[in-house]
Formats: C-alpha cells, sequence, structure tokens
C-alpha cells in the first residue's frame, strides 16, 4: 500500500469513495458500526481542496483508492465554516481533519491509521481536531479517535442540526 498526496486523477475515486460512506448512504446501524462520513462532497469541493490542504493523502492499493485524509489549518477555513472557527477561537491554531474515509473492503486493516499517522506524525506544533457526529452514536470513530490520542472537547449542534463530539489530540512540542 501507498499514500500518496490526492491528485486530479484520484478525485473521482475520493468523491465516490466519501459517497458510499456518507451517513446518508448507510441506515443508523452500520453507521454506528462501521463509522462514516457526514458530508459526501462531489469532485469540485475536493478539487477545491487540492489546493487549500495541509494534508490530502489517497491510500492506493493495487491502483485502487481504498481511502483518504483530508486536513487543513485556520488559513483554508472557509466563510462557511462555523464549527472550525467556533473550536479555533477556543484553541488558536489547529489543523481540522474535516475527513477521513477508509473503503469497507479495506475497513480494519489498518488503512485508517496508516492516513493519520501521515498527519499526526507531521503536524507536531498545535492541536490537531476531529468533529465526529454524534447522532446516531458514532461507535467505531470514537473508538478510532481514543485510540490515537485525541478526548473529547465539547460537543454542541452546528447550524446543520447534526449534535458532533469534537474532538482534541493536544500539540507536542518538545523532543
Amino acid at each position: 500500500m501507498e499514500i500518496l498526496q490526492a491528485g486530479e486523477e484520484h478525485l473521482t475515486d475520493i468523491a465516490a469513495l466519501a459517497k458510499s460512506r456518507s451517513l446518508d448512504e448507510l441506515d443508523e446501524a452500520v453507521a454506528r458500526r462501521e463509522g462514516f462520513l457526514v458530508s459526501a462532497y462531489d469532485e469540485t469541493v475536493y478539487r477545491a481542496r487540492l489546493s487549500a490542504h495541509e494534508y490530502f493523502q489517497v491510500a492506493v492499493e493495487d491502483g485502487n483508492v481504498v481511502g483518504f485524509v483530508l486536513a487543513y489549518a485556520n488559513r483554508h477555513f472557509g466563510a462557511d465554516e462555523w464549527l472550525n472557527r467556533h473550536v479555533a477561537d477556543e484553541l488558536g491554531g489547529i489543523l481540522v481533519v474535516k475527513q477521513v474515509c477508509v473503503s469497507r473492503e479495506a475497513a480494519g486493516n489498518g488503512v485508517g491509521s496508516l492516513l493519520y499517522r501521515h498527519v499526526l506524525d507531521r503536524w507536531t506544533t498545535t492541536p490537531v481536531v476531529a468533529a465526529v457526529v454524534a447522532e446516531p452514536r458514532n461507535e467505531a470513530s470514537n473508538a478510532f479517535h481514543g485510540k490515537h490520542g485525541f478526548g473529547v472537547m465539547f460537543t454542541l449542534r452546528p447550524p446543520d442540526g447534526r449534535l458532533r463530539n469534537v474532538w482534541v489530540r493536544p500539540g507536542q512540542t518538545g523532543p
């Protein structure tokens, strides 16, 4: 398996993968057990993120995209990113893991951890934040973030109406 910088050639696969793991595409019991993405963006949104991110990596196995991670800092926040701006007001400089997604076929094989390690091993100075939908309870994602050193900072309901737990992993400075 390779971890590569996402490029134009990956966008169709990224959008299809996100759609397949979207809450809108899963029933509640599956979402609880397997985790999901809140937003299945179209290729246009992902294309815009190709130039506005700190990390946009894909996991590729046998030529197929089996996962991706998209993370960016304050300077890349859009005007409509109420939740990210709220957390940044509380913490100062942050890196937001906006999306992490692994195909069903690759789930449970460490792909998500490999993608997160790629980000967490490189971003060490400011907190890393991930918002996880709390209704329905996203047990898989909660366990995943806990395993990677995140803790719940607070729970809130942004304007889109979906309750979220905001998970934070403190920055690590020094040796």
